[in-house]
């Protein structure tokens, strides 16, 4: 072969080499784009999987802590009154203790509501409201002058985080009375 058709050949291998070579770049680059792709959905879906996570733990935390806040309100609903039976020192001092133990147990429940509020956990209002089985449950119902179903009695109050109810309230219903 003369040194013009070696030469020819050499570039026509030259320019397969390097069409070759722009294939492969363009295939790797490709897969670059799809794994990058990939793992940007994977962050994501992670994303949202640990905001899932948390807002359960939220949700099985404030559950758990529900009944030791029910405790409280029954205690102070049923506390009794204290009745001053004499006028000595030891009364007096006996009363001023009483008031700040109801002073106390009321700044526990405050700060409980406080927490539970910035956790983003709403009571239900119940009280004087329509029944609602979605933010309700009605434990009783009694004859009275209020309109059939509305809301005499709150038993348990209800709660909600973020719109979802997590606990309904439990309450009486008025039941009109027939004349």
């Amino acid at each position: 072969m003369d040194e013009v058709q070696q030469m020819d050949q050499q570039n026509i291998s030259d320019d397969a080499d390097l069409a070759k070579l722009q294939e492969d770049l363009e295939n790797a680059m490709n897969n670059w784009k799809r794994t990058a792709a990939d793992f940007e959905n994977y962050k994501k879906r992670k994303e949202a999987e640990n905001k899932e996570l948390i807002e359960f733990a939220r949700e099985v935390t404030v559950a758990k802590l529900l009944p030791a806040l029910d405790s409280l309100e029954q205690a102070l609903r049923h506390m009794p009154e204290y009745m001053n039976h004499g006028t000595g020192s030891m009364n007096q001092g006996f009363e001023k203790q009483y008031e700040n133990w109801m002073v106390g147990i009321n700044g526990i429940l405050s700060q409980l509501d406080k927490t539970l509020s910035e956790m983003g956990v709403k009571k239900i209002e119940a009280v004087g409201k329509k029944f609602d089985p979605h933010f309700h449950e009605a434990v009783r119902e009694v004859e009275s002058e209020a309109d059939d179903g509305t809301i005499i009695e709150e038993l348990q109050s209800g709660f909600e985080l973020n719109g979802k109810v997590i606990r309904p309230s439990q309450v009486t219903i008025s039941k009109r009375k027939l004349l």
